[in-house]
């Protein structure tokens, strides 16, 4: 089993999410998602990732709720 690594590219961030490079770009301008920058390459930690996920993450509502 391969590890997921610690630091992502766009692309592989835009893979894990299920949506497009451009989408990740403007999360990326819009602070949406943190990054680090090193020289011209971005990178995404991939905690930052899980925590978006986890930031979005609707629980359902019991039956009867308001």
């Amino acid at each position: 089993m391969t590890q997921t690594p610690i630091l992502l590219t766009s692309r592989e961030t835009a893979a894990i999410l299920r949506v497009s490079m451009s989408t990740i770009d403007r999360m990326l301008r819009r602070g949406e998602l943190p990054h680090v920058k090193m020289n011209y390459a971005t990178r995404i930690l991939r905690r930052d990732v899980d925590a978006y996920i986890e930031s979005r993450r609707v629980e359902r509502r019991g039956e009867g709720a308001a």
